[in-house]
Formats: structure tokens, C-alpha cells, sequence
């Protein structure tokens, strides 16, 4: 294992990863490591080949059992780490199979995430561009709804679109580039398609609110947004709650099921690092349905419930 390990650190270091993931990645796996070849079952070294089901099962149990790792968040983390180790060790043909594939996520580990129906998708839009008619001309949260749905971009992400990241004539189609200033979430940077639909509401709020290259598209918080859209949209579109996490995941919802992109585009797409996308995932996977036809939330969906 420890060999694996070794070769393990220097791959992450070359992945464009932040220190935490990094940290998060390799500090788990050791832990696995500690528990099977020294404290745990074998009492000695164990050749990375030699793990199976069994044993990461085992680990986790303990850990459920621990103190220092007794929260379901915690668990799954760990788990997490260790099925991209281990997937990792099995496609660089390290290891004939990956040992972490037949372990599942306990349903119970973390709540679903809440999104929206095709109908409520609907309806807030139709809620959100009443608000901008109005006589008032409230467009900052049509337009916010309209981006994240669109992109699945992260709230922090949406509030720090400038006018210059923003690009509506372009002959290929209009889009909107996400950036980072920090060397190391620069591997979140990348640059996403938005529809006709989202570019002309755009296109609307730049003029309304008089935003330049080097404006912020949104002069107010998150927070503010988010007040209107529980004031103003939620209650009108007949939705209990409206987030920008919300938007996100039902962005995330229809892309899965939509299956146009592969795992890595995915990833990608959503500006996450390994261990993110790994959650994230898992997540959807247990929010949709095989074969489903994606048009209505079940009822355990709506509750926020494991499905």
C-alpha cells in the first residue's frame, strides 16, 4: 500500500486540484492504509491488490464507530476519497479490479438536494418575468434564474460575472465565461453556452442596469436575490422555497438525464474537482430514475428523501 500511495501523492500533484482536495484525497486514503496494514485487520503491509470490499467496509464501519469521524458527511467522504483511489489504481492497471466499486453509499449519509420540477421550472420563470415587467423593472432575478438554469453555475460563481465575461454576438453562440483569480481554482475556469432565451434576458438586464466591461452583471448580494426570490417569485410560482442551490442542482437534474455529455464533460461542466464530482454524482444518481421519463419529481424526491 505504501508504494501505491507514494505514486498516488505525486499523481495528485500533478492534477490541477486545490491544496484541500489534495489533502482530503491522500489524508483518507492513509487513513484506509493505517487501517488495514497496521491497526487494523493485517497487522503488516498489504499489497493494494490484495483490498477487497471487505475490507473498505470494514474500515467504514469502524469509523462509523469512531469519534473522530462518527458524522454520516464524514463517512462518505471517506468513501468517496477511497473509490477514487481505487479507481484510480484500477484504470492505471495497478490493480486487476477496483475493490471500492461494489461498495455503496448508505442512502441515509446525506439528504438529497432539493430542485424543481419541469412545471415549477415554469412557472418560476414565468413568476420572475412578471417582476421584471413590473413597474419597478426588477430583472436582476430573472436573469439570475435564467443563468443558473442555463449553466448550473454556483451562486458566488453568478455574482461575480462581470459585463466582459459576458459574450452575446458571438457567430458561435452565446455564452458566459466563469473565472477565477486564485492560481489554484483556475481549473474551475472554463466557458458555457447559454440559450437564445437567457442571452436576451441578458442582453435586457445590461441595458436596464447600465453594465459595462467591468461591472458586476448583479450590484447586490446573494442574499438580496435570494429575498426577492422567497418574496417576490417563490410564493407566486406556488413553490415553497427558491435557492440558487435549487436552480443548480435542477440545472444538474436535467443535464444527467438528458445524457448528452460523458462523466469527465460533466465534471467539467460543473467546475469540480474529483472528490466534488465524485459527490455530486453519487447524488444524482439517486435523485433520477432509470428509464424515468425526468418530467415529474416522485414524492420522496419532492421530500428531499433518499430514493
Amino acid at each position: 500500500m505504501e508504494e501505491a500511495l507514494l505514486r498516488y501523492e505525486q499523481h495528485l500533484a500533478r492534477r490541477p486540484l486545490s491544496d484541500n482536495s489534495r489533502k482530503a484525497f491522500l489524508g483518507d486514503a492513509r487513513i484506509f492504509s493505517r487501517y488495514v496494514c497496521g491497526g487494523g485487520q493485517q497487522g503488516g503491509s498489504l499489497q493494494a491488490a490484495r483490498i477487497t470490499a471487505e475490507h473498505i467496509k470494514g474500515f467504514l464501519a469502524e469509523q462509523a464507530r469512531s469519534r473522530a469521524a462518527a458524522s454520516p458527511k464524514s463517512i462518505e467522504r471517506r468513501l468517496t476519497s477511497l473509490k477514487v483511489f481505487f479507481r484510480w489504481l484500477h484504470e492505471t492497471g495497478q490493480i486487476p479490479l477496483d475493490p471500492a466499486d461494489g461498495v455503496a453509499y448508505k442512502p441515509f449519509v446525506d439528504p438529497l438536494p432539493e430542485y424543481l420540477s419541469d412545471a415549477e421550472v415554469s412557472a418560476v420563470i414565468q413568476a420572475a418575468r412578471a417582476l421584471a415587467h413590473s413597474t419597478r423593472l426588477e430583472m436582476r432575478p430573472l436573469t439570475a434564474i435564467l443563468l443558473v438554469l442555463d449553466t448550473g453555475i454556483k451562486k458566488g460563481e453568478c455574482l461575480n460575472l462581470l459585463g466582459s465575461d459576458v459574450a452575446l454576438d458571438d457567430p458561435d453562440g452565446a455564452t458566459i465565461w466563469v473565472r477565477y483569480d486564485k492560481r489554484h481554482l483556475q481549473f474551475k475556469e472554463r466557458r458555457l453556452p447559454i440559450s437564445d432565451e437567457c442571452a436576451q434576458g441578458v442582453r435586457a438586464h445590461m441595458s436596464r442596469y447600465d453594465c459595462g466591461p467591468q461591472d458586476r452583471l448583479f450590484d447586490c448580494t446573494g442574499r438580496n436575490l435570494e429575498y426577492i426570490f422567497n418574496r417576490k417569485i417563490a410564493p407566486q410560482a406556488g413553490v415553497p422555497a427558491l435557492t440558487f442551490e435549487m436552480l443548480r442542482w435542477t440545472c444538474a437534474v436535467r443535464d444527467f438525464r438528458a445524457g448528452k455529455w460523458s462523466s469527465e464533460q460533466l465534471q467539467a461542466r460543473y467546475g469540480l474537482s474529483a472528490v466534488g464530482w465524485a459527490e455530486m454524482l453519487a447524488k444524482l444518481e439517486r435523485l433520477t430514475r432509470v428509464g424515468g421519463s425526468g418530467e415529474e419529481k416522485t414524492a420522496d424526491d419532492q421530500a428531499g428523501l433518499p430514493a
